[in-house]
């Protein structure tokens, strides 16, 4: 028994991971991952890359998508707190440009599983976040790229404040919209 939980999100695919938490006088100890349970839960990307970043508050990173070599990634929250949104860009699929998200952090332990073809992006919403992402696949630097964090086509409803602009790097400020992601014939096959 793995100890870890998986519930189906409302986007075929999306997945909230709860991961195996032990506590006791020294601290605790909590699993992420294990490939046999991943497997038995549909998920059987092979864990690639890992990596962590280190975010201040109302930083927005994303929407990022790795094209043509597309990533599964799982994401947890170290420390601190985001919103953590996965948007559909697999072509043919019924959820396509939709988009979901969650509340991560370190205090409610929940993880994020994206399969190939989800788009990724996060809010922090603590004074810092360091976010851990698990990835299938090799890093692409050619292949790397997405669509904007306020596509009005996407819609995603960051929870910022009337008027509030996240920190967004240029990079991810000059991402393409979803129609010209789709003009570049960038969508993804099943």
């Amino acid at each position: 028994m793995s100890g870890l939980e998986f519930t189906p999100l409302r986007l075929e695919g999306l997945q909230k991971v709860t991961p195996f938490y032990a506590t006791d006088l020294r601290g605790y100890f909590l699993k992420i991952y294990e490939k046999g349970a991943f497997r038995r839960a549909g998920m059987d990307g092979e864990i690639w890359e890992s990596f962590v970043t280190f975010s201040k508050r109302n930083v927005l990173r994303g929407l990022h998508i790795q094209r043509p070599n597309p990533q599964a990634k799982l994401v947890t929250v170290l420390y601190g707190e985001i919103f953590d949104v996965g948007v559909d860009l697999r072509q043919g699929s019924p959820t396509y440009g939709q988009w979901e998200g969650l509340v991560l952090s370190h205090e409610n332990r929940q993880g994020l599983y994206l399969p190939e073809g989800f788009a990724h992006g996060f809010l922090v919403r603590s004074d810092f976040a360091l976010v851990s992402y698990l990835c299938s696949g090799a890093y692409d630097p050619k292949g790397d790229g997405g669509v904007r964090w306020d596509d009005a086509d996407i819609g995603v409803d960051w929870g910022l404040p009337r008027g509030m602009r996240p920190i967004v790097s240029q990079r991810d400020g000059n991402l393409p919209t979803l129609a010209d992601f789709e003009r570049q014939g960038s969508i993804w096959k099943e």
